[in-house]
């Protein structure tokens, strides 16, 4: 399932234009409000703490790019109180190989039998350092499985229960524990949810099989990952995930809806995992100077260590615009506070981020279509 619904040749090209201006250290900053498609927070910013401004939003849309579906989507079934997959494999991972062992874990429920090495090779390669991220995991269950994969971030519990009624086991990324316990990003794979004890219990690599968390807990510890899952499934039933996921299907849907959610949090909880979290869903929707200012407030809170998107999205930040001396120095900075190789963390820059910025400030109609 693609996920560049909506983006056309015109996002894309600009997007390689963006990528070549900015690489010559030119900052991308309104000169004057310009109309345009891009969605728009067009909420006013509150005050927030002192030394950090929120940038408010340069121009307000007057229309919103979503997803066309011509089909009729199917109508998923309503989570009930309680719902368990009766049947899921665990496995206990291997050297830092949650990933891999989550993945095996969710295909087990469409009947395959996955090895958890076979997985780990073609999921992470050789480098037992390196972690997994959700971007190989579709082309390799296509190719092995003829099954699919989908990532988005911005879930809820609400989705998850979604999910798992409806017959998907999302995997998510998470803390393995508080991370005032220890600072280890892990995936885990959820096997069902129940209501009355308001728990998801999760196959985990590392803690056990059909293990309770509770939804606070479930959530407190999902934040700093952009409360990112990720779904297997087969090709047949992409419409009834697409129904699930409603407008969050859309990138640019999804990314508005993030920014917006971690905005609120930022300014409720005042904590560094929040303000690191807003910084991460601002860089992602185009919005870089309200994405620096919230990455220093977080930093200047507390320790970034095992926030590992940190070290690509707050130099990225600065670079978009124009500070490429203050970028160098930040992912210098940066660059210890995990133990995964940055080059396998994320792929700089994020050209979709950079063209949301750039049409908040350039009129539609004028981006180059070839």
């Amino acid at each position: 399932m693609s996920h560049m619904r909506g983006r056309g040749a015109s996002a894309a090209a600009f997007a390689l234009t963006l990528g070549i201006v900015l690489a010559g250290g030119v900052a991308l900053r309104p000169v004057e409000p310009a109309q345009s498609a891009a969605i728009v927070d067009t909420t006013p910013t509150e005050d927030v703490a002192t030394s950090v401004s929120l940038a408010e939003p340069v121009a307000a849309a007057k229309s919103i790019p979503t997803v066309t579906i011509a089909e009729l989507l199917p109508t998923p079934v309503a989570a009930p109180a309680s719902v368990v997959f009766p049947e899921m494999k665990h496995v206990w991972q291997s050297l830092n190989n949650c990933g891999p062992a989550a993945v095996v874990m969710a295909l087990s429920t469409l009947g395959v039998d996955a090895n958890q090495e076979t997985a780990r090779l073609a999921l992470r390669g050789t480098d037992v350092r390196r972690g997994m991220g959700p971007q190989g995991v579709g082309p390799w269950v296509k190719e092995n499985f003829d099954l699919r994969s989908t990532w988005r971030n911005g879930g809820t519990i609400d989705t998850i229960k979604a999910l798992v009624a409806n017959g998907f086991a999302p995997m998510v990324t998470q803390w393995m524990q508080d991370p005032w316990v220890s600072r280890i990003a892990h995936w885990r794979t959820v096997r069902g949810y129940d209501d009355a004890a308001s728990v998801v219990y999760v196959n985990d690599s590392m803690l056990g099989n059909m293990v309770p968390l509770p939804y606070e807990w479930f959530g407190r510890n999902w934040q700093s990952f952009s409360y990112r899952y990720m779904v297997i499934y087969k090709p047949e039933d992409e419409k009834l995930l697409n129904a699930i996921m409603g407008p969050q299907v859309s990138d640019a849907v999804m990314r508005r809806d993030l920014y917006q959610r971690a905005k609120s949090e930022a300014l409720t909880q005042n904590t560094n995992f929040a303000w690191l979290a807003l910084g991460e869903a601002a860089y992602s929707y185009g919005m870089f100077e309200e994405a620096v200012a919230a990455f220093e407030k977080g930093l200047s809170m507390g320790s970034p260590n095992g926030v590992f998107g940190l070290r690509n999205s707050y130099p990225q930040a600065l670079r978009a615009l124009g500070r490429q001396q203050d970028a160098e120095r930040a992912a210098q900075a940066l660059n210890s506070i995990s133990a995964v190789p940055s080059s396998t963390v994320v792929a700089p820059p994020d050209p979709y981020a950079l063209y949301l910025a750039m049409l908040r400030i350039t009129p539609i109609e004028r981006i180059p279509t070839e």
